[in-house]
């Protein structure tokens, strides 16, 4: 039978080779739990350039498994390939890093299908929320597009999100704005009168590694802010990125601004309570200001080769 929805799933934080793989068994292990009634397909997706094998017991934690595998190194370009790849009509991207609960398709297919206008329907990714700090963090990194309820939203996850396959072939995800550059195609879709849904029943569960791996997402993040607006100008805040280095005071307060507003907004739905809202409000400020070595690196021509990003 010809499946409902192609998952693909790309590593896009590699980490230790170790590490990447059992993150890897982690999501797998999670689709092969799903409660759906319908036949879906999983897609690994894999750089040919990377020397790295695939384990082979992967196959036997999900009977079916397709490794796929393209000549791109990062995240996006895998992803695009696991979209071509795909045989369904829907393609749901999974980063390899989240764990899906086992409901996870079946409520994001739900959702799409009683809105059959929209295109695309992102999930609620947490954090373990260990602490007051990763919960913190989770709103601050993961709250952009979630308004609190079901129902329409800005954006589409780049690592937890259900999308019809056509309109992502005609907007795939960019392949030269670094990891964090997914917005590019939310707006290239958006400006077609393209409508997104968030559903907040369609959870995953997002590794956490600690601060070191914050500071490699901030520095990425501040540099896909200012790349996507040069490779972009009708992005939204584009004329702050033609002032130069001037306007990263300008990006920094104003982002510092949104996730403010999150952490109050979205804040209990990810574990935080609000005598601890303190705390995201100032972990805001340090997270966006180590969002400026991307910025000046963005600003200067130079890509961020030293990553754990793909």
């Amino acid at each position: 039978m010809r499946p409902v929805v192609s998952v693909v799933v790309v590593s896009d934080y590699a980490g230790s080779a170790g590490h990447a793989w059992n993150d890897v068994r982690r999501a797998l292990a999670a689709l092969a739990a799903q409660d759906l009634d319908e036949p879906f397909e999983c897609l690994l997706v894999e750089s040919s350039a990377d020397p790295s094998t695939v384990p082979a017991d992967l196959a036997k934690l999900l009977p079916g498994l397709r490794v796929v595998t393209d000549p791109g190194r990062g995240s996006y370009p895998l992803k695009n390939a696991g979209a071509r790849a795909a045989t369904a009509d829907l393609v749901a991207i999974l980063d390899a890093d989240c764990t899906p609960r086992p409901d996870w398709l079946r409520v994001g297919l739900a959702a799409l299908r009683a809105d059959p206008a929209a295109i695309a329907v992102s999930g609620r990714t947490t954090y373990a929320g260990r602490g007051v700090g990763e919960r913190a963090l989770a709103v601050l990194s993961r709250a952009y597009l979630d308004p609190g309820a079901a129902g329409p939203t800005k954006f589409i996850s780049n690592n937890n999100a259900i999308v019809r396959r056509a309109d992502y072939l005609a907007h795939p995800l960019p392949t030269d704005g670094g990891p964090f550059a997914s917005r590019m195609q939310s707006e290239a879709m958006r400006r077609r009168g393209a409508r997104f849904l968030f559903e907040p029943g369609m959870v995953v569960v997002h590794e956490f590694e600690g601060w070191a791996m914050e500071r490699d997402i901030r520095r990425n993040i501040g540099y896909g802010t200012i790349r996507i607006r040069q490779l972009d100008p009708s992005m939204p805040w584009a004329w702050m990125a033609r002032l130069g280095a001037a306007s990263i005071p300008l990006f920094v307060a104003a982002r510092t601004i949104d996730s403010w507003w999150d952490a109050v907004r979205a804040g209990r739905h990810y574990g935080l309570r609000w005598y601890e809202q303190p705390v995201a409000f100032a972990l805001a400020v340090v997270v966006h200001v180590l969002e400026i070595a991307g910025m000046r690196q963005a600003f200067r021509g130079e890509p961020i080769t030293t990553t754990a990003y793909r």
